[in-house]
């Protein structure tokens, strides 16, 4: 029988919204970056007040803040020639849109470089110096950053770095960049207006001990290109692909932690909604894994590939029963067994869940037959 993922309202109100106690010592100094050269998410100015009330409130960490420059001009819109438009007109038109376009080249221009000498300061090795971690909000596309190997090989030196949500969809041209967070965007079939259902790989690890060990949320999930490598990063929280929709033959990780040389890395999918910024069991999430990315207690780091390959091969079930009308429960309890009985056999099976990726929805029958025969195979 499927089970319902449900929040407990007693498990809610018993969390508060400042879970997390500064432990020993002065709260930490964290740089907060909120600069989009893509694509700029909303809830962003729901996110920064709220960073900034846990983080007084919990006496974990005081922000400061690396914003967008005020004042930027929005770009013109290329006119189109309607119905009814003479060419004497449509000529005023796109003459009027072209001079438009050489006023915001050039006031951008300005702006692009306030930008970049504000990254220049602040990302100087003396600038720093003087933070014990860098918090990546919902960033993407290439910042500016003057050296970009620098700045890795500082939280590798023994500094926390924090992605919330679209921070993967941050650097895409830096395979180094991609191999410190964990993984890249690739999409989002996973839409923030829907509920998704998620699992906690482990309740007890206190990153993710506020949340069920399966929950439905309305929130955006992203799943990550092929250089998302599992033997890097321990993960905690995945989609479960058979309480959502759409159905996608691959492992879709949430929400991870990872030593990077003598640094720590936190990454979490959550933080599209402006909800998820407002919902304790979030805060808690936010700050435990803030707390532990700046040395303020010790958990497991170990990467867990074998965990990540036994959800990428429910993943596949799901989409397989989907796609061919099998039963979907009695499938999966068929590869639960044999994943207690041998938890190193999903691994052997990656090679072939992989070639998923690459296949069309309509040529993936022959390859779902052949991972339903491996599971059937006594």
């Amino acid at each position: 029988m499927r089970r319902s993922w449900v929040f407990a309202t007693a498990v809610v109100a018993a969390l508060g919204a400042a879970a997390v106690q500064a432990a020993d010592g002065p709260p930490a100094r964290v740089l907060v970056v909120s600069v989009t050269t893509g694509f700029r998410h909303a809830s962003i100015a729901t996110a920064e007040p709220v960073l900034e009330d846990l983080g007084r409130s919990s006496g974990l960490f005081h922000c400061d803040h690396l914003r967008m420059p005020p004042g930027r001009l929005p770009q013109p819109k290329a006119p189109k020639r309607g119905k009814g438009v003479s060419d004497e007109q449509w000529k005023a038109q796109r003459a009027a849109f072209e001079r438009e376009e050489e006023v915001f080249r050039r006031d951008d221009a300005a702006w692009q470089r306030t930008v970049r000498d504000q990254f220049a300061k602040v990302f100087s090795a003396e600038s720093l110096g003087q933070f014990d971690g860098v918090v990546f909000l919902s960033t993407t596309g290439e910042l500016p950053v003057p050296d970009l190997e620098a700045f890795l090989e500082w939280v590798k030196s023994g500094k926390a770095f924090i992605g919330f949500h679209a921070a993967t969809d941050t650097f895409k041209s830096s395979d180094a960049y991609c191999e410190m967070i964990g993984g890249h965007f690739a999409g989002h079939p996973w839409g923030a207006g829907g509920e998704h259902a998620f699992v906690v790989h482990e309740p007890g690890h206190r990153v993710v001990a506020m949340f069920p060990e399966r929950f439905r949320w309305k929130e955006e999930i992203y799943q990550y290109d092929l250089r998302y490598t599992p033997e890097n990063l321990r993960v905690l929280v995945s989609l479960d692909m058979q309480g959502s929709t759409p159905k996608e033959p691959w492992h879709v990780p949430v929400a991870w932690v990872r030593d990077y040389g003598k640094g720590r890395v936190f990454s979490t999918n959550f933080g599209h909604n402006d909800a998820t910024w407002n919902e304790p069991m979030f805060q808690k999430h936010m700050l435990e894994g803030m707390a532990w990315a700046l040395g303020r207690f010790d958990a497991p780091t170990a990467p867990n590939p074998e965990v990540q390959a036994a959800e990428y091969l429910r993943s596949v079930v799901a989409a397989a029963a989907a796609a061919t009308g099998a039963d979907a429960d009695a499938l999966r309890a068929k590869a639960d067994a044999k994943i207690a009985a041998n938890p190193v056999w999903p691994l052997e099976l990656r090679p072939m869940l992989l070639e998923l990726r690459g296949t069309k929805p309509e040529e993936r029958a022959t390859l779902y037959a052949r991972v339903i025969a491996a599971i059937e195979t006594p």
